[in-house]
């Protein structure tokens, strides 16, 4: 199994949404917080059979998302990654035509791949926003390349896992990636803490059409 092959069955296993929530609530959630995380190293320059990249590819579903909307009112954050780190691009917002706008802005570069860097700061960045309020949390994530430039101070920086998904090498990047999405912390395999609650939507993982890459959800 090659790593691009290993990384897309892990990150296929992540079709998750974290969801705040009060244990003693039974109330309807009111609001979905989404956090677009687009990936602009590189390998999203490559062209496809269509004729767009795989980044010009990522920004048009993107889009397409935000204009679907939803039933709830949706608030949506624009974060990238390339090179050694991300970009928030902008802030959380209940505005679809910013955010398009913010979208069609962004631009390709040729950096590498700080995959695991930006996906557990884009879980930190879900929780802290409107903590107080019951919210569907997403992370919408368009990737097209192999995690290869996470910096070694990351809380998610490791070894590639030499084992595959559920049995993923302690310490590695991906088992501290996935336990970020399912627990808040890149060092807790276990259960969350208490008030962070993991659901896992089958449905909403989407193969994307970006080669290698996915969203989630």
């Amino acid at each position: 199994m090659t790593r691009n092959t290993m990384l897309q069955r892990l990150l296929l296993m992540l079709g998750l949404s974290l969801v705040l929530h009060s244990e003693s609530a039974r109330a309807q959630f009111t609001e979905r917080h989404i956090i677009i995380l687009i990936e602009r190293s590189g390998s999203m320059a490559v062209v496809g059979a269509d004729g767009l990249t795989r980044f010009q590819r990522a920004i048009i579903q993107a889009q397409n998302r935000v204009e679907i909307g939803g039933p709830l009112p949706q608030h949506y954050a624009v974060w990238s990654f390339e090179g050694t780190s991300y970009i928030q691009h902008q802030a959380f917002t209940s505005s679809a035509a910013s955010t398009i706008a913010t979208l069609s802005s962004l631009q390709v570069g040729q950096g590498g791949t700080p995959l695991a860097h930006a996906v557990c700061a884009a879980v930190d960045g879900l929780v802290s926003y409107r903590p107080s309020t019951l919210a569907i949390k997403n992370i919408l994530l368009f990737t097209g390349g192999a995690e290869n430039s996470t910096p070694s101070s990351s809380q998610c920086a490791g070894p590639w896992s030499t084992g595959t998904y559920p049995q993923l090498t302690v310490g590695s990047w991906q088992w501290k990636m996935i336990n970020k999405l399912r627990t808040g912390s890149a060092l807790n395999p276990n259960v969350p803490p208490p008030g962070l609650t993991l659901i896992h939507n089958a449905q909403e993982v989407i193969s994307s059409a970006l080669g290698s890459g996915i969203i989630i959800p």
